[in-house]
């Protein structure tokens, strides 16, 4: 039957003397709200099923036919439907047509929803008295039900509050699944027709609502955490939109990383679960959420996860490098850094590949294992490993070209012996001879020499105290990062080697006209054992982390006052420097004064009764030893000590930083490109390069040549006495670390006899 037609014989039923009860049965909501918004007028009387619950909600069947059956005036009656269906097939046909077998006063008329089925009566006077009307139409999709623990009720805007408001929501509502909160339990309805589902807690909720959800255990949250992730999703939500709504795209989780820890507990918590459930494109952080056993282990898991790779691993280094950018952001949880570097421990002399230079924790963590491994590997070794791990570190150890080969050599094995916190016996050999041979009066100018020559118009000088050539790849390393020119020089200081004898510069620049800055921090360190850097109680050389730190800070600091417009030119120079390897020495010489050692014994006053030791200099009225020795009546060193005349302590830097051009030309000479030699001869080269320093060479293949500067600002010559085979050659110009042009060609060939006069006798 229609909708109309229907409307039609109950508004006849409704004014008629029929003392028997009708029932309606829709296949849609739509016709059934509009039936009864048609018959909601007047004295008619709109009845709901929730009338006959009881106070937790449950449907009274006795109290609802006997109403029934004590019915005067109009009536009818909703919501029934879903209560009789949740007790079964039988249960619902059988009440049904009890319903419609009572004799009543008045009028009534109950409302059913897709009953139809359970309406097919053996008794035909229900059908010959028209109390039974059918709707034509498509069925529309049945709700399932789901029960969930009212405790959760506030996670589910539109979710109904008590099991009696589900007759009406179910003939009422359009969505795929009706949430009702109630104590009331599924297992109640063992022959219930509708789908329900039970839902205890949000967990449970949550995997109802987005299948995603159980690809999380339940133990990754407790109840509150799940509880308000469903206050999150919503009523139509899943875990795209509860994401995206906090962390933006699912795509980008691991751009939220940086800001962990600026996350409160339950944030965090929620980006872990967010991590478990979608992934994240950076594969160490994917790694460590695996390996994490819920979130407060995340950040632990950062630091650790790393160590069940392999550093042999073809994917080591791709996680090693997402590690180190993630932790970044987590140099503040100490706590972890520290743990971590005592777990370290299990990776035996492997353990350097998983450190970096990030904290303090880890710097320390390197040079104790180079202090027990470092002897196993080579300066060009260590440089390499800890390019990587620790770019500063790796800087300092790597070659300055100092022009010279002992002091190429030297310096590069004094930075090694220095970290690895040992000296050799060879080393020790040469200091000895140095000790006689004083190299360095003929290999390094006097410091006032270069000083005097020094163009310091516009200029600002840092009296730098007990900065030693040491550091010199360091700061060329930083300065070509930084965007600097440095143009290095090194001469030799004032013997002894203490300030007081080397302050000379200080009065040449200020007559000058050029202001000049004290930089005493790392003297102090080297004095003091600042920041506890005590030898006699840390035997390891950490403090040079500090060290590298003081340097760096200068040096940004600079290019802020060169880029800034407020410096032309800064010119670092140095009084002395120091030595940690006569700290290493640890012995006293068996030289006992009449006047005791000064300076951890490094040099003492001269007197009438003694006679100069053999490693000793004279100078200033002081005897300066040139060896690890020391004078008997000086207190121990606490880092390093200076005063003496070992290469270490007597080689200063003088530095010119400005600001490096953009693009330095550089290129071979047109009449060098080919060069002619007879025998015995060797090719000179000249190169044109677009700024003036002391540091210009080419480098064939992996040896080094030194460029010298000509009469000609820009022009520099470069001889080259392995390159006597004809053939081509390329090279690369450099300025000191930093590459200006490279694979540069010239070419080799040789005199023939028709390029000889065979009577040419020289006139």
């Amino acid at each position: 039957m229609t909708l109309d037609s229907i409307k039609k014989r109950i508004t006849t039923y409704l004014s008629s003397a029929k003392r028997w009860p009708l029932i309606v049965d829709f296949p849609a909501r739509k016709d059934l709200a509009d039936f009864i918004e048609y018959f909601n007028v007047g004295d008619n009387k709109i009845l709901s099923a929730d009338s006959f619950c009881r106070e937790d909600g449950t449907f009274k069947p006795e109290e609802f036919i006997n109403t029934i059956g004590n019915n005067e005036g109009n009536t009818f009656v909703v919501g029934v439907t879903a209560f009789l269906k949740l007790q079964g097939e039988a249960y619902t046909k059988n009440t049904l047509k009890t319903i419609l077998s009572k004799s009543i006063s008045g009028h009534i008329v109950v409302v059913t929803y897709q009953c139809r089925n359970f309406l097919k009566f053996a008794d035909v006077r229900f059908f010959e008295r028209n109390q039974v009307l059918l709707i034509d139409g498509e069925r529309d999709t049945a709700s399932d039900i789901c029960l969930i623990n009212p405790a959760l009720v506030d996670a589910f805007p539109g979710s109904y509050s008590g099991f009696a408001k589900l007759g009406n929501a179910f003939e009422k509502e359009g969505q795929r699944t009706i949430y009702i909160a109630t104590d009331v339990v599924k297992s109640s309805f063992g022959h219930s027709i509708l789908n329900i589902i039970q839902m205890s807690n949000s967990y449970d909720l949550l995997c109802d609502k987005d299948s995603r959800t159980k690809t999380v255990p339940n133990t990754f949250g407790t109840a509150e955490q799940w509880n308000a992730a469903l206050k999150l999703m919503g009523l139509n939500g899943d875990w795209t939109t509860v994401v995206e709504s906090v962390f933006g795209s699912i795509y980008s989780l691991s751009d939220s990383v940086g800001q962990y820890n600026n996350f409160d507990d339950s944030k965090k918590w929620l980006y872990f679960i967010a991590l478990s459930i979608f992934g994240t494109k950076n594969g160490y952080l994917q790694h460590s959420v695996y390996h994490a056993a819920n979130y407060k282990e995340l950040c632990k898991s950062l630091f650790r996860s790393i160590l069940v790779v392999e550093h042999t691993a073809d994917e080591f280094a791709q996680l090693y490098a997402e590690r180190k950018e993630i932790l970044k952001n987590f140099v503040d949880s100490l706590d972890e850094a520290v743990d971590y570097c005592k777990v370290l421990s299990v990776k035996e002399d492997r353990a350097i590949y998983y450190l970096t230079d990030l904290t303090q924790p880890e710097k320390e963590r390197v040079f104790e294992w180079l202090n027990v491994y470092g002897h196993s590997y080579t300066p060009g070794n260590l440089a390499d490993i800890l390019r990587h791990i620790y770019p500063d570190l790796s800087n300092y150890l790597s070659s300055f070209r100092f022009r010279n080969g002992l002091l190429d050599s030297y310096f590069e094995s004094y930075k090694y012996q220095k970290v690895i916190n040992r000296i050799l016996p060879s080393f020790e050999l040469i200091v000895d001879a140095q000790s006689r041979e004083l190299s360095f009066v003929d290999i390094l100018p006097a410091r006032s020499a270069i000083v005097d020559k020094l163009d310091l118009d516009q200029a600002h000088a840092y009296f730098f105290d007990a900065l030693g050539v040491e550091y010199l790849g360091y700061i060329q390393a930083k300065c070509n990062q930084y965007g600097l020119s440095a143009n290095i020089m090194c001469g030799r200081c004032e013997l002894p080697s203490l300030t007081c004898f080397n302050k000379d510069f200080v009065i040449t620049c200020e007559s000058m006209g050029c202001a000049v800055s004290d930089i005493k921090s790392l003297d102090e360190i080297k004095h003091h054992g600042e920041n506890s850097f005590d030898y006699q109680k840390v035997k390891t050389p950490v403090y040079l982390i500090s060290e590298l730190e003081i340097i760096d800070t200068l040096l940004k600091n600079i290019r802020a006052n060169i880029y800034g417009g407020h410096l032309a030119k800064a010119v670092i120079i140095s009084d002395h420097g120091a030595s940690r390897l006569a700290v290493l020495h640890e012995t006293e010489t068996l030289w006992r004064m009449a006047t005791d050692g000064i300076h951890s014994g490094r040099c003492c006053p001269q007197n009438e009764i003694d006679a100069k030791p053999d490693s000793a200099i004279e100078a200033e009225g002081f005897w300066v030893l040139a060896n690890y020795d020391r004078f008997k009546g000086g207190r121990k060193a606490n880092v390093e000590v200076h005063g003496g005349a070992t290469l270490e302590e007597v080689a200063v830097p003088i530095i010119e930083i400005t600001r490096k051009p953009i693009n330095i030309e550089a290129f071979i000479t047109s009449e060098s490109k080919v060069v002619t030699l007879g025998a015995k001869e060797f090719p000179t080269i000249k190169i044109f390069v677009g700024v003036k320093s002391s540091s210009i060479a080419i480098r064939i293949g992996d040896k080094f040549y030194d460029a010298e500067k000509t009469a000609e600002d820009y022009l520099y010559e470069v001889k080259l006495p392995d390159c006597t085979k004809k053939g081509k050659y390329t090279f690369d110009i450099l300025n000191g670390s930093d590459t200006l042009a490279s694979s540069i060609l010239f070419e080799v060939k040789k005199k023939g006899m028709s390029e000889v006069s065979l009577f040419d006798f020289g006139g």
